[in-house]
């Protein structure tokens, strides 16, 4: 593998996130212009996406330096030099992924509790029952492939828990047709298609699904501060 070039694709996509996420957080605060910018939810749930891209940004340029350039490689070439990037790369990889889950649940939750404060037991339901709530009743023009991504979502996050495999309590396979694609969840099996290219593209997927709740109408009627968690 060409270290430096694969790190450089990289980088220069996340860059990319990270350029389209302050076009939105952009947008975000000349829509939200009465509301403080730093604590304010429909502004900060952008602030914290940027944050988890250039994290990533920063893993990647790290990497392609460290790996690379470092004094340890030349004693460490060869199929176990190979394995222990691989490693690292599934530990970035999860640990990004987890991080952008973070980003996106802990602000549906908020939002929910902002349009419904009754709703899904005060917010602190399963994930899916909040985002399922909030896209099938709470929003005045629902991205109709909300729960259909978030649900794609969910099942790559679970195979987590499982080194990569897919489990399912009911023994049965799952199957995802998303843009066209068609993405299998075999019981028992471990999941081949998350590559970063792939893992990419569905950033920018969740990035936009954002940006379509935080600009719906419904949330843009609540004429008072919608606080991030962490200030309560």
């Amino acid at each position: 593998m060409d270290i430096d070039n694969f790190y450089n694709e990289l980088s220069s996509r996340a860059l990319l996130l990270c350029d389209k996420s302050r076009a939105d957080l952009a947008a975000a605060i000349h829509l939200y212009a009465n509301f403080n910018p730093d604590k304010d939810a429909r502004i900060t749930s952008f602030v914290k996406l940027i944050n988890v891209f250039n994290s990533l940004l920063l893993t990647f340029a790290f990497a392609r330096k460290g790996i690379d350039e470092g004094d340890w490689k030349e004693s460490n070439e060869g199929d176990e030099f190979s394995l222990w990037i691989q490693n690292f790369d599934d530990f970035v990889k999860i640990g990004y992924i987890h991080n952008i889950s973070l980003v996106i649940e802990s602000s549906f939750r908020i939002f929910l509790r902002a349009l419904d404060p009754k709703a899904c037991g005060r917010g602190m339901s399963e994930f899916k029952s909040i985002y399922e709530c909030l896209f099938k009743s709470k929003l005045a023009e629902p991205p109709s492939d909300g729960v259909e991504l978030l649900n794609f979502f969910r099942l790559i996050k679970n195979t987590f828990h499982n080194n990569g495999v897919y489990f399912h309590q009911s023994g049965v396979n799952s199957t995802i047709n998303w843009k066209g694609q068609i993405y299998e969840f075999k019981q028992g099996k471990p999941v081949d298609f998350v590559t970063w290219d792939f893992v990419l593209n569905f950033s920018n997927d969740l990035r936009g699904l954002l940006r379509k709740v935080v600009e719906d109408q419904n949330l843009k009627s609540i004429k008072k501060e919608i606080t991030e968690s962490f200030y309560n």
